[in-house]
């Protein structure tokens, strides 16, 4: 007895295939770029099995996941076939995950608008600040340079008189056919030391602004210098992060990257640090990276099993990057205005809370054992009681905690922890 064919729009029926929503187009990832691409749908239950048990029908609800109707099937030829009207929609359960591994990868991209929003209100109004003092600083080295330029004129005529006064004497020997050998000994000898006086002391007599515009660029010369070396010496005692190296942060590196629309995935190294507690994001031309402490790192990652807090830390450092804040173009608009006291911080506090935020909403993680790791080191952080920290700290205020915060290139914990956990708006820069 042959088997009845069923038709494409009675197959679908029969056999529902789950969708998926639709998130905004994002660049697509390199095929070496993760180990398993994030998913695109609400994320893997816990309390349901992927398959139906054999003989049980699949449950009629599955196609309902994008709203109040099916799917057209392509080329059907079929018209629009309306959904049951039954009753109402029976409540859906919350979506568990099996991991914070697997709730972090199911998160959705988020558009660029809604990235920039997490930035520190303030944080570009003190940026155009930086570099509106550090171009007055340059034109005042330059002005300077040209106010004193009669005297630098002066102090090069006097230089090439001493410089060359040697080939002077030679020119003028058969002059002093009627001196000893002796005296025009002496003679050159004092020419040779006043000589090597003058260029001993030539810094020292330099104009003020010509010394501004050689100092500037031995800072420019030594930034470059600095940073290849440190990279260099970096990537020569560190473990880089990759497939086969700690794969599920690698997956969530890429994915962190993917859902922000980055064009370049930053390198991240482990490093030994003296057993210090820090992370932080670095440059050098062209190219942008993560350092991690190994103690942060084994910490999160092996003895508590914290996944989130290790996962914040690394979308934190991630922020820096996506906001420019670790790039040489950044940090070259403000390069002497930057050294500033109390506007240099002010500054970098501003940035600090930005990341927090977008970090924040990378991970769908507050972000506060993070940070409280910090303070009490790896070990008792998973048990301190956040809320009295909390409690305590806001009483602890006065002239002093708010000097130190002023001055402080990171925002106090205090504040740092009470701006985590309100989720929303910009953190305190006083």
């Amino acid at each position: 007895m042959e088997q009845d064919k069923m038709t494409p729009l009675e197959d679908t029926l029969e056999n529902p295939q789950p969708t998926y929503p639709e998130f905004p187009e994002k660049p697509p990832l390199p095929p070496e770029a993760m180990l398993t691409p994030p998913p695109r749908d609400v994320g893997r239950r816990t309390d349901m099995p992927a398959v139906p048990p054999a003989g049980q029908q699949p449950e009629q609800s599955a196609p309902f996941n994008q709203g109040d109707q099916f799917r057209q099937p392509p080329d059907s030829g079929q018209p629009p076939v309306q959904p049951p009207s039954a009753g109402p929609t029976p409540p859906v359960s919350p979506v568990t995950y099996a991991s914070d591994y697997e709730r972090m990868m199911a998160l959705p991209p988020i558009p660029k608008q809604e990235a920039e929003s997490y930035r520190h209100s303030h944080e570009k109004r003190w940026y155009r600040r930086l570099v509106v003092l550090n171009i007055l600083l340059i034109i005042s080295a330059l002005f300077m340079l040209v106010k004193h330029l009669d005297h630098v004129v002066y102090e090069a005529e006097d230089f090439s008189a001493h410089f060359f006064a040697g080939a002077d004497d030679e020119s003028d020997s058969d002059a002093d056919d009627g001196k000893s050998e002796k005296e025009k000994y002496l003679e050159e000898r004092e020419q040779k030391r006043e000589n090597a006086e003058y260029m001993e002391n030539f810094w020292e007599y330099m104009p003020t602004g010509m010394k501004w515009v050689f100092g500037g660029i031995a800072a420019v010369i030594s930034l470059f210098i600095a940073m290849y070396m440190n990279f260099a010496s970096l990537k020569a005692s560190s473990l880089k992060i990759t497939q086969r190296n700690f794969p599920e942060v690698y997956s969530l590196l890429y994915s962190f990257a993917y859902r922000l629309g980055m064009e370049k995935v930053p390198e991240m190294y482990i490093v030994q640090q003296g057993g210090v507690l820090n992370a932080f994001s670095s440059f050098i031309f062209g190219r942008q990276y993560i350092l991690m402490n190994t103690e942060v790192f084994e910490v999160a990652y092996r003895e508590h099993k914290d996944l989130n807090a290790l996962a914040f830390v690394m979308a934190h450092e991630l922020s820096h990057i996506y906001y420019g804040h670790s790039t040489l173009h950044y940090h070259l608009a403000m390069l002497f205005s930057e050294g500033l006291p109390v506007i240099g911080q002010i500054a970098s506090r501003t940035r600090e809370y930005s990341c927090d935020r977008l970090a924040q909403r990378l991970t769908n993680y507050d972000g506060v054992q993070a940070i409280i790791m910090l303070i009490v080191d790896r070990h008792l952080y998973p048990m301190v009681d956040v809320q009295d920290y909390v409690d305590t700290t806001i009483q602890e205020r006065g002239f002093w905690m708010w000097l130190v915060n002023l001055l402080s290139s990171h925002p106090i914990m205090p504040k740092r922890i009470r701006a985590l956990i309100q989720w929303t708006g910009s953190g305190e820069l006083y």
